[in-house]
C-alpha cells in the first residue's frame, strides 16, 4: 500500500473517491480512508503472522484451524468420557483371549 499520497492527490481524485467510498461529504471520505488504512494495516500484520507460521494462504490457515478444532473435540470427548473409545479399536490378528 502506498502511504505517500498527499492532499493534492486526494483532491485530484475526489470524484472517484466519493463514488468508490459511497460517501457524500469530506468528513465521511476522510473517516472512510482512515478506516480502510487501519484495516489494511491489520491485514498486513495478519499476513506477516501467517507467513511466519509457514502458511502461504488463508485457506490453508482455515484448514489448519479446522483440523485443530477436530483434534480438540476428540481430546475433550476422551477426557469427559474416558470409558468410551474415541476411535474404533483396531482388530486383532484373529487371536481370542
Amino acid at each position: 500500500m502506498n502511504n505517500d499520497h498527499d492532499l493534492a492527490w486526494y483532491q485530484a481524485q475526489w470524484d472517484e473517491l466519493v463514488d468508490v467510498l459511497s460517501v457524500e461529504d469530506s468528513d465521511a471520505v476522510v473517516s472512510e480512508v482512515r478506516r480502510l488504512r487501519k484495516q489494511a494495516e491489520a491485514l498486513s500484520v495478519q499476513h506477516e503472522a501467517l507467513a511466519e507460521a509457514g502458511v502461504e494462504n488463508p485457506e490453508k490457515a482455515l484448514r489448519m484451524i479446522d483440523n485443530m478444532a477436530d483434534q480438540l473435540e476428540e481430546l475433550y470427548a476422551e477426557r469427559d468420557h474416558p470409558e468410551l473409545p474415541v476411535k474404533p479399536e483396531e482388530e486383532t490378528d484373529g487371536a481370542a483371549e
